[in-house]
């Protein structure tokens, strides 16, 4: 996909990445400039404006219910007021985050050791060998990038017991959608995958 095909007030992700440390911020398109440089504005609470020199900086986009498409090391700019420059050196290509193949779920899971104010239970999207995707249509959940979560649900004779850092939020049509990557060992997940796999067939 170009830039240029992008929607203004499509939702946008900036991967910022240092020798050290990785990062994430929330953005949205405001303004296409030229074919290959728009505007953007930041979804952060920041008094003073942000430098991108010194790293590297890939953008995301997620279409609803399609693979992530992804812009490798954009450059990034200040501009006026509170907006951003954002030029791209080549078309979005589809990424998948996870490198492994995900099996859509969609199956009710208990939370392990909820906290107060916490859902007992959630919704699981899919799953793959590296990480999981979970939905929260009531907005109960208060999760951002780093937090971890534990998970528990039976299927197919499998018992799922997963424990995931938050590594992306997003929200489509009013369902707040958070993408855990897998920190534990669950011994019946490949089991599991290979046999939701089978099924779809």
């Amino acid at each position: 996909m170009k830039l240029s095909e992008l929607e203004e007030g499509n939702k946008l992700s900036l991967r910022i990445i240092t020798k050290d440390q990785k990062m994430q911020l929330n953005a949205v398109l405001k303004k296409h400039i030229r074919d290959d440089i728009a505007l953007i504005t930041l979804m952060c609470d920041t008094s003073r404006k942000l430098s991108f020199d010194n790293v590297r900086t890939d953008m995301e986009f997620c279409p609803t219910g399609e693979v992530p498409l992804i812009w490798y090391s954009v450059r990034v700019v200040n501009y006026k007021d509170d907006d951003y420059a954002v030029q791209v050196f080549s078309e979005g290509a589809k990424h998948n985050r996870r490198g492994s193949f995900r099996v859509g779920v969609s199956s009710p899971a208990r939370v392990k050791n909820a906290q107060p104010g916490t859902p007992r239970e959630v919704m699981i999207r899919d799953v793959s060998l590296t990480g999981f995707s979970i939905s929260d249509r009531k907005g109960e959940l208060s999760l951002s990038a780093g937090d971890t979560l534990s998970v528990y649900w039976e299927d197919f004779g499998h018992i799922l017991d997963l424990t995931g850092r938050v590594v992306r939020t997003e929200e489509q049509e009013g369902v707040k959608i958070f993408g855990f990557e897998i920190c534990n060992v669950c011994k019946d997940l490949a089991s599991y995958i290979n046999k939701k796999q089978r099924q779809k067939r």
